[in-house]
C-alpha cells in the first residue's frame, strides 16, 4: 500500500477522472479481503497514517465510480476498503459509508449482503458501529442526508461532501450534552460545480498555476474590506480550490459562490477588489473571489504586491463556458 500513494488531484470528486492507481490499490484490497479475517487483522495493524489515507481515498473513489457506472461491485469494494481501515473512527460513518449504502440501495442492492461482507473483514468494534449506520438507513431518504450532494459537470457525475460542524457543550452535572449540528447547505440554483471546474481548468491552461481539488467552503467575511454581519456571507453554495503558482506566479485560493438574492453582489465584489491581494468578479448572483495565499517568508512587502488581475480574462470566460451546463440535484 505504501508503494501506491495517490496523486495530488485524486481527491477531486467534482473533476473526477480515471486513475490507474485504483487498479493497484484495488488489487491489494481484494487480495486481503478474500484471504480471511486473520490476514485482514494483520493488514490493518501494518497500516500507517499515509497508507490508511490511501485506503480511505480509494473507498471514496469507488463510491463515485459506483454512482457513475451504476456498479454494485465498485460499492462492495468501497465497503471492503472501509472494513480494512485500522481504527473505527477512520471510517466516515455519517457521510461516505452511508453514501455507499444509499447508492447501493438505489441500484437494488441488499443491505444484508453489505453487512455480511463488512463483518467478514472488519474487527468487532467496527462491525458494531456499522450495524448502527445500516439500521439508520431506514431514515435516510436522500443523498444529502449522507452529507453528500451529487453534481453534474463536463467531467460527468461527481460528489461534493458538505461541511458539518459538530459541537458539544461543556460537561455538566449530568454529563456532556451534544449541541445541534451546524450543517453548511449546498443548494445553488445554478451549476456552481461546473463554474468551479471551468475556472480551475482555465487557470491550469494558463500554465501559471496548478489547481487542486474542488470542495465545499464558506465565504468568509474577512475577504471583504467592508464590515459585514457575521463571520460568513450567506450563500446558496460556495466551493473553493487552491491554485499553486509556478515560475513566480502568485498562489491563491479561488472561491466560487452563489449569493442569496438579497445579497448585494456588486458591493461585495467592490469591497473585495479594494482589499489588498484580492480580485473579485461577478455574473448575476455568482461571485468569484481570488485571494492570495499568505506569505510565511517574512517578506511583507512582496506579499502586498500580489496582483491577481492577470487572471481577469480566465475568470470572465469561465462564467460563459459554464452557463449552458445543466444542474440537477438528487
Amino acid at each position: 500500500m505504501a508503494a501506491h500513494p495517490y496523486g495530488f488531484n485524486a481527491g477531486d470528486f467534482v473533476r473526477f477522472s480515471v486513475d490507474a492507481n485504483d487498479d493497484a490499490v484495488g488489487s491489494i484490497v481484494r487480495s486481503v479481503a478474500t484471504s480471511g479475517w486473520d490476514s485482514s487483522y494483520g493488514f490493518r495493524r501494518s497500516l500507517g497514517e499515509a497508507e490508511a489515507e490511501t485506503l480511505r481515498l480509494y473507498a471514496f473513489r469507488r463510491i463515485v465510480q459506483g454512482r457513475r457506472q451504476a456498479s454494485l461491485s465498485a460499492l462492495y469494494e468501497a465497503i471492503d476498503a472501509f472494513a480494512l481501515l485500522p481504527r473505527v473512527n477512520d471510517v466516515p460513518w455519517e457521510s461516505w459509508f452511508k453514501g455507499d449504502l444509499f447508492v447501493a440501495r438505489s441500484l437494488g442492492g441488499d443491505f444484508t449482503s453489505f453487512a455480511d461482507r463488512f463483518a467478514d473483514v472488519a474487527d468487532e468494534h467496527a462491525v458494531a458501529r456499522s450495524d448502527v449506520a445500516i439500521e439508520s438507513m431506514s431514515r435516510v431518504d436522500s443523498l444529502d442526508q449522507c452529507h453528500l450532494v451529487e453534481v453534474s459537470t463536463s467531467y460527468g457525475t461527481g460528489l461534493v461532501e458538505t461541511l458539518v460542524f459538530r459541537d458539544t457543550s461543556p460537561a455538566g452535572l449530568f454529563g456532556t450534552f451534544r449541541l445541534r449540528d451546524n450543517l453548511v447547505e449546498f443548494a445553488p440554483t445554478t451549476n456552481l460545480a461546473q463554474l468551479a471546474a471551468s475556472l480551475a481548468d482555465g487557470l491550469d491552461a494558463t500554465r501559471r498555476v496548478i489547481t487542486g481539488p474542488i470542495g465545499q467552503d464558506q465565504l468568509a467575511g474577512t475577504l471583504f474590506s467592508l464590515v459585514v454581519a457575521g463571520a460568513y456571507i450567506p450563500c446558496a453554495g460556495c466551493l473553493s480550490f487552491v491554485a499553486d503558482g509556478l515560475d513566480g506566479a502568485p498562489s491563491f485560493t479561488a472561491f466560487v459562490a452563489e449569493l442569496l438574492d438579497e445579497s448585494d453582489v456588486v458591493s461585495l465584489a467592490d469591497s473585495a477588489n479594494d482589499t489588498e491581494g484580492e480580485a473579485a468578479f461577478y455574473d448575476g448572483q455568482r461571485l468569484v473571489v481570488l485571494s492570495a495565499q499568505p506569505s510565511f517568508d517574512g517578506d511583507d512587502e512582496a506579499e502586498g504586491e500580489v496582483d491577481l488581475r492577470e487572471f481577469d480574462s480566465t475568470v470572465r470566460s469561465s462564467f460563459g463556458s459554464s452557463a449552458a451546463a445543466d444542474w440537477r440535484r438528487h
